[in-house]
């Protein structure tokens, strides 16, 4: 039986970019993804990538066949679409299986072993670790055996939902947790005026708990992604249904003809309590490092599997990678962007209470600026000064109840970063860890969401 140091299960954009970041080394690689290679990261989605993301990684931007549109920022509706935020910002539109095909051919070239048409079925487990993983592959089911299999089989969870639950690394998600999307790349009859700046809409009524995205792709003219996402596990409809009923019909879209079209689930929480354990690792997806906010996860998922490589290449080589050999990989992906998650959770969980009157009231009335929105994406940090200042300005035309929750809103951000940047330096802390966060979040829900 063959023998790897690292199995990676699932080859989209986590999966394949880890397998590049240890390609090189001297550590044994195998690779397993259940689409043939042609179809490697066909992951339905929005396909925006932030420009930072490439420079903090030091990833080369997508280029050719790869990018499809050059961004320059972001619009952000009201409900009304009377107020219009534009947050600035560079980035790209990218091919999604051209972009996760790069990667696998740069691994592969550099000594990484790649199935395709493999399926992750379940994690061997010994006492308290990881052994290997079980694939089926061409008709018949082998055992792989690895110092560390790793869940890059995003949403589903393929390896870590199957687990023990005391394993902190399962940390099993909850459905309203999550979005469900769907989207359509269309082809226009007329052409789109700005189509660096893409656009997202706000709106309670059509798309509840989530919003709708209209995306060009300004290198590919006539072509845009439009899709709708909704929060998951609390009734809503379909969000095919709703874009269908409320977007499809607009004018821009008189005409148009669709070019492809897909659904996806994302998760659109905290991050996992940890991304290692023995003999197991989740990236991407699987490690919930989706954006809570606007639900973009490539950026992330790259981060994750940056920080599980760097991990990876300084620990002590043994028949398992533990926790303890790996736990900078959680203290790596915290830094550059998990304690800004924890953060956005708290803002995205009263957003999602909030009523279309609340959203139109508080973009109308500039509570927070395009700058201020900007730093909330970008860092996580709401400012109580410019809640303050906000509230002092509206005094007695405004709804104090709303400041007031939007106050206690930014309070609670800031409570989660200082936790999750008190996160424990090895693993024999994270137990007690976890129930700090659940008390946290207990106390948000009984004072900001009664």
């Amino acid at each position: 039986m063959e023998r790897y140091d690292v199995v990676i299960a699932g080859a989209g954009v986590a999966g394949a970019s880890l397998a590049y970041f240890l390609s090189g080394t001297d550590l044994k690689v195998l690779l397993v993804d259940m689409r043939p290679f042609s179809r490697a990261g066909d992951k339905p989605c929005g396909d925006a990538l932030g420009k930072h993301h490439f420079d903090e990684l030091g990833v080369e931007y997508p280029k050719g066949e790869e990018l499809t549109g050059v961004v320059k920022g972001v619009d952000v509706y009201s409900p009304s679409e009377k107020t219009r935020y534009r947050v600035m910002g560079e980035g790209f539109q990218i091919d999604r299986v051209k972009f996760t095909q790069r990667f696998i051919k740069a691994a592969a070239d550099r000594g990484v072993e790649y199935w395709e048409r493999s399926y992750a079925l379940e994690p061997i487990l010994g006492e308290n670790r990881v052994e290997g993983l079980k694939v089926r592959r061409g008709g018949k089911v082998e055992e792989v055996r690895a110092a560390l299999v790793v869940d890059a089989t995003g949403y589903p969870r393929v390896i870590a939902n199957k687990l023990p639950d005391e394993w902190p690394i399962t940390d099993r998600l909850k459905p309203e947790d999550a979005i469900v999307a769907y989207r359509e790349v269309r082809r226009l009859k007329e052409p789109v005026e700005e189509p660096e700046f893409l656009r997202i809409f706000i709106s309670k009524a059509k798309a509840p708990g989530g919003y709708w995205w209209f995306f060009p792709y300004s290198l590919r003219e006539g072509l845009v992604n439009v899709g709708l996402g909704v929060q998951h596990g609390v009734g809503n409809p379909r969000p095919k249904d709703l874009l269908y009923k409320y977007v499809l019909t607009r004018k821009e879209f008189e005409g148009s003809t669709i070019v492809e079209a897909g659904g996806a689930a994302a998760p659109t929480r905290r991050p996992v309590n940890t991304l290692v354990w023995n003999g197991v690792a989740v990236v991407g997806d699987a490690a919930y490092a989706v954006n809570p906010i606007h639900g973009g996860g490539k950026g992330s998922a790259m981060i994750t599997s940056w920080c599980l490589a760097k991990a990876l290449k300084t620990a002590s080589r043994g028949d398992v990678f533990t926790a303890e050999d790996l736990w900078s990989a959680n203290l790596c992906f915290l830094q550059h962007y998990g304690i800004k998650q924890a953060s956005l959770d708290f803002f995205r969980i009263f957003l999602q209470q909030l009523s279309d009157d609340d959203l139109e009231y508080g973009m109308s009335r500039k509570i927070i600026r395009e700058t201020d929105l900007n730093t909330v994406s970008m860092k996580g940090d709401l400012e109580l000064s410019v809640v303050d200042k906000a509230m002092r300005l509206l005094a007695g035309i405004g709804r104090p109840s709303f400041l007031l929750r939007l106050r206690a809103v930014a309070k609670f951000m800031n409570r989660a970063k200082d936790l999750y940047s008190k996160y424990p330096e090895t693993p024999e802390g994270i137990h007690e860890w976890v129930k700090e966060v659940a008390k946290l979040y207990s106390e948000f829900r009984a004072k900001v969401l009664k």
